[in-house]
């Protein structure tokens, strides 16, 4: 108990003397203690540096719409060109963050058209394409290394673009036999058949993109900005619905008779055709805007996309051997039992490689977007 209270005291004084030490007096000298603080405040903005002063992390989100007009050609040697052209209206919308302090941004965007029309040519024939599938997305990161501070410069981006290109034109079938089977037939009659199917055009692109964005802005008011994109590297795969380079056989017939003997095979196309294949292109946009109200932007210009490239497109074949009839049996003879056999099915995988490929979407582009 002797040690004790010393300690106590001790501590109370300590303490006390750490308040004394944080409320020194300051230099000047009025009648009177000019003490500072013992601790400093600071707004809430100060903490983080993401209040309103200090504060250039910039946001910009809108809404987009793409009048397009765009063609596209798939040759084959055995075939011909399968040729498309249409015009198509596209909805899309965008993100595009800005950091000031690093010059450097990222932007993403995602569209999809429900209105396409147009038409096709294919070796079997021609015709309208009345809808389909084209929708994009993709997303860039870029550097300004001339700016101003702002979000206004030049500088290079790298990005990604994903783009199907699918109007529909015609569907061409194909039997789904894949084993004997799946070939019905009567034993007693001969007569034999095998299910179809059909598929549309699905084309898809996976777009590596390098290029140069710029921005500038004039009075707060008016402002202009455009990219220019090599696409040094893109990949092409999916189906061609209206494909169909093996002969075209029946899917249904009767049995084979013995004086026809050797029964003559019917031959289908037994799948969809596969592409597969990679190209390159280029791709730009220019856009001008005005600012008629704080954060609020409208800006109107165009777009422009163009690949090339080659494939390779694969399917399969079936050769269908139809039920045969068989000779009598026995003494004396007698009708066989079946009197027709079981028909059979071969399959031929094919290929048919470097066919050149080309795709063309241009057109008018609009926006309006908010900033903050």
């Amino acid at each position: 108990m002797s040690r004790l209270a010393p300690s106590i005291a001790i501590l109370i004084v300590a303490s006390l003397g750490s308040q004394a030490f944080a409320a020194d007096p300051g230099e000047q000298w009025d009648g009177g203690m000019d003490f500072r603080g013992g601790y400093q405040s600071y707004q809430p903005k100060d903490w983080n540096d993401l209040g309103e002063q200090g504060d250039g992390i910039h946001f910009e989100t809108g809404l987009r719409y793409w009048y397009s007009m765009g063609s596209q050609s798939f040759e084959e040697s055995s075939e011909g060109a399968f040729e498309t052209t249409d015009a198509a209206h596209s909805g899309e919308a965008f993100l595009r963050i800005g950091d000031d302090a690093t010059a450097t941004y990222a932007k993403a965007w995602v569209g999809y058209s429900g209105v396409i029309a147009g038409e096709f040519t294919a070796p079997p024939g021609s015709g309208d394409v009345v809808d389909g599938v084209i929708g994009y997305g993709g997303g860039d990161f870029g550097w300004n290394m001339f700016n101003d501070g702002q979000g206004n410069g030049l500088g290079g981006f790298v990005g990604y673009n994903y783009w199907n290109n699918s109007p529909r034109t015609y569907r061409s079938d194909f039997t789904t036999a894949q084993t004997s089977g799946d070939v019905s037939y009567n034993p007693d009659t001969g007569d034999w058949s095998v299910g179809g199917d059909s598929v549309d055009d699905m084309v898809q692109y996976n777009m590596l993109r390098l290029g140069l964005s710029g921005k500038a802005e004039f009075n707060n008011f008016f402002d202009i900005s455009a990219e220019v994109a090599a696409v040094p590297y893109a990949t092409v795969n999916g189906v061609l619905g209206g494909h169909n380079p093996a002969p075209t056989g029946s899917f249904s017939g009767s049995g084979c008779l013995i004086v026809e003997a050797p029964c003559p095979e019917e031959f289908l196309k037994a799948s969809s055709t596969s592409i597969n294949g990679w190209g390159y292109g280029a791709m730009a946009e220019v856009m001008a805007g005005i600012k008629p109200v704080e954060n609020l932007t409208i800006r109107l210009g165009g777009r422009a996309w163009y690949l090339q490239g080659t494939y390779d497109a694969t399917w399969r074949e079936v050769a269908i051997t139809p039920p045969m009839e068989q000779p009598e049996e026995g003494e004396p003879p007698a009708p066989p039992d079946p009197l027709f056999s079981a028909p059979s099915l071969g399959s031929t995988n094919w290929i048919s490689t470097s066919n050149p490929f080309s795709a063309f979407r241009y057109g008018l582009l609009a926006e309006v977007t908010y900033s903050f």
